[in-house]
């Protein structure tokens, strides 16, 4: 009898994993599931045709960046942030990722800046080949770059707490194809304070682009 290896079994189920989360995301991205639509996962696995381990895994990937969000161990919900929810994420974020980027020019070595360099031409990269996907992941690199530079380790956990709750902001940047221009301008202005070694320059940068980001968010939400 043969029997399959262990790595093999665990290679397949990722990748079953990963088709599942793509369809999922790309399902939302066409609106064919709405924001603020209530999803069963029992349901979901019938329909998709596969189990509830791989299928809990994908959506687990798409919690984390945002695209869902769980209201019960069986009730998915496609995330829909309010106005508020918007408004109190992102003014919490601007004051502490402001106060971090102050500390991070004070304290930052020499390679630090150099690492930042190499992190904002990542985001310049997705951002040249209008990847939305790697442009958000190359942009929390940044943002949690800045975050560990600042050497706050109370002030590190409360970014990452609240960088998980503007996650589920991001279906609404799917909106706002016109702020990929603006959000890589002002990450532009907040390598150009660090490179100049100007605190305040670096916290007011940070604090406007977030404050930008919420406003364009908030416009949608009124849309």
């Amino acid at each position: 009898m043969i029997r399959r290896s262990p790595r093999r079994i665990e290679k397949r189920f990722k990748s079953l994993r990963r088709l599942l989360a793509e369809e999922l995301r790309e399902a939302i991205v066409a609106g064919k599931l709405a924001a603020g639509e209530r999803l069963s996962e029992e349901k979901l696995a019938a329909s998709l045709k596969v189990g509830r381990v791989p299928l809990r895994e994908a959506l687990r990937r798409l919690e984390a960046e945002g695209y869902i969000t769980f209201l019960s161990n069986s009730e998915i919900m496609v995330s829909k942030p309010t106005v508020e929810d918007v408004q109190d994420y992102y003014s919490i974020a601007s004051a502490l990722e402001g106060l971090a980027a102050r500390l991070a020019v004070e304290r930052a070595q020499p390679e630090e800046i150099s690492r930042l360099r190499e992190l904002h031409q990542l985001l310049r990269e997705a951002y040249k080949e209008k990847d939305p996907e790697r442009y958000f992941e190359a942009n929390s690199g940044f943002h949690r770059f800045i975050a560990e530079m600042a050497r706050n380790e109370r002030l590190h956990r409360l970014i990452d707490e609240m960088r998980h709750e503007i996650q589920k902001t991001r279906i609404l940047t799917l909106h706002l194809p016109q702020r990929f221009d603006y959000s890589m301008r002002e990450h532009d202005q907040i390598l150009d304070a660090f490179l100049k070694r100007n605190a305040e320059l670096a916290e007011a940068a940070v604090v406007r682009h977030l404050q930008n980001q919420m406003e364009a968010l908030v416009r949608v939400l009124h849309g």
